[in-house]
């Protein structure tokens, strides 16, 4: 107990243990500790705590005189397994994590650790001093760890390589102080910056197919150092720290077209240096011409608003005349009725069958002359010229038997005419009459 203790306590410490307490704190510890016989051929185990049995599930009397390896079982193709040999020849003290498994069957990762070495009295290796710890939570907890990063990655490489926009990252080689004028990290910017992380679409922007294309690329290769507009976006940029949304830049492809590139940036600042900036970005270049295309159509729309308004004035006058002249018009149909077409009709001497046909007929021009013509003419209601004709009869008080003779139809001809008329003045299903109605018009 004192050996496997001895290693922890230095030589100036001159500690006197008192009997018993070394041994009741190896027995207590939760590490399992074993010493084995290098003497003997097979360097047999020739003692264990209780934390070695508890890990292991095996009690000290099952393994006492055994070689350790029964612990690897078949499992002994593992390169750590090699590393302790190595150490063991050179006789350094080492630790290695190995695949170990317990009484059960149960596969546990064991951290190995050659604690001490002790000597006989001629110098030669008498007993080797091991420790055991159970780390298997800890590995599945690395192993899970890594697992979710392994995925976290996936993740990130599918939405970089499905995204519509430009996903990429610079870093700037080297890193540049936040802590340097203004000027100096302006022209690192371009100097320093290099493209790691890009993806298929940020090549696309600048003329490539692959993200490949542009890892490892300088970006003073695609943004004129020496343009203004660049140098006071960089500017800009540098003063708030390399974080910056919806910032424009204008980019050069690789045919040499200029590219309006919107950016969304953030940056990696380690030691008060920035290391990298990330980025997503969109091509707005036709979005951009676009609109200086509509800001033309709207001066010359402005342009054409301007002449159509003197225009309209020009119009509004022509018309007043327009409506002058129609009111003259008339009032000259009006006169040529009242004073020439009536007055002839009482000169025509008729047959005396004729007479009521006659009288009709003059009704109908002073229908004419009165707004109940031009009612019965309107186009929303849409009267066929003979329908027109039955309702001028209707509102003189003629009977369908009487408009039959008259216009030599059929009295079912006449009512079929009434009936129509009635559904396009809307009075089908209504108790109104006919003549009542046109006779309000």
């Amino acid at each position: 107990i004192k050996a496997i203790m001895s290693p922890f306590m230095k030589p100036e410490m001159n500690i006197d243990v008192p009997d018993g307490l070394l041994e009741k704190a190896i027995t207590s510890s939760p590490y399992g500790y074993v010493i084995t016989d290098t003497g003997q051929t097979d360097n047999p185990v020739i003692f264990v705590n209780k934390a070695f049995q508890q890990i292991t599930g095996y009690e000290a009397k099952e393994v006492l005189g055994r070689n350790c390896d029964f612990l690897l079982r078949k499992d002994t193709d593992q390169s750590s397994l090699d590393k302790i040999r190595d150490a063991v020849k050179k006789g350094h003290r080492f630790t290695a994590v190995v695949r170990n498994y317990k009484k059960d069957g149960s596969l546990f990762y064991n951290e190995l650790t050659i604690v001490s070495t002790l000597k006989d009295k001629s110098g030669k290796e008498a007993y080797r001093i091991w420790s055991l710890r159970d780390v298997t939570d800890s590995i599945e907890a690395q192993r899970e760890f890594a697992l979710q990063l392994t995925e976290k990655d996936k993740r990130f490489s599918a939405y970089m390589e499905n995204s519509n926009e430009a996903i990429w990252r610079i870093d700037f080689d080297p890193p540049i102080s936040i802590e340097a004028p203004e000027s100096t990290k302006i022209q690192e910017v371009f100097n320093n910056g290099i493209f790691r992380e890009a993806n298929d679409e940020a090549a696309r922007i600048y003329g490539y197919a692959k993200g490949a294309d542009i890892r490892g690329r300088s970006l003073k290769e695609f943004m004129d150092e020496s343009d203004p507009v660049n140098i006071k976006i960089v500017a800009e940029l540098v003063r708030n720290n390399f974080l910056m949304d919806s910032i424009i830049t204008r980019e050069t492809s690789s045919d040499g077209t200029i590219k309006t590139i919107l950016n969304n940036i953030k940056s990696l600042i380690q030691d008060s240096k920035v290391s990298s900036i990330w980025g997503a970005s969109l091509d707005v270049s036709t979005l951009v011409k676009a609109q200086e295309s509509l800001k033309r159509s709207k001066k010359k729309l402005k342009k054409q608003k301007n002449k159509l308004e003197k225009k309209n004035i020009a119009l509004k006058e022509l018309i007043v005349h327009v409506e002058l002249d129609k009111k003259e018009f008339k009032d000259q149909i009006l006169a040529n009725i009242q004073h020439l077409v009536l007055p002839s009709l009482d000169k025509i001497t008729l047959n005396e069958s004729k007479e009521e046909y006659i009288e009709q007929h003059r009704k109908t021009l002073e229908n004419l002359t009165s707004s109940f013509g031009q009612k019965l003419s309107d186009l929303r209601i849409k009267l066929s010229p003979r329908e027109i004709e039955v309702c001028n009869f209707v509102k003189n008080g003629l009977s369908n038997k009487e408009i039959s003779h008259l216009l030599n139809i059929a009295l079912h001809t006449v009512e079929k005419h009434r009936r129509m008329a009635r559904k396009k003045l809307g009075l089908s299903h209504k108790g109104i009459n006919l003549r009542t109605y046109l006779n309000s018009l």
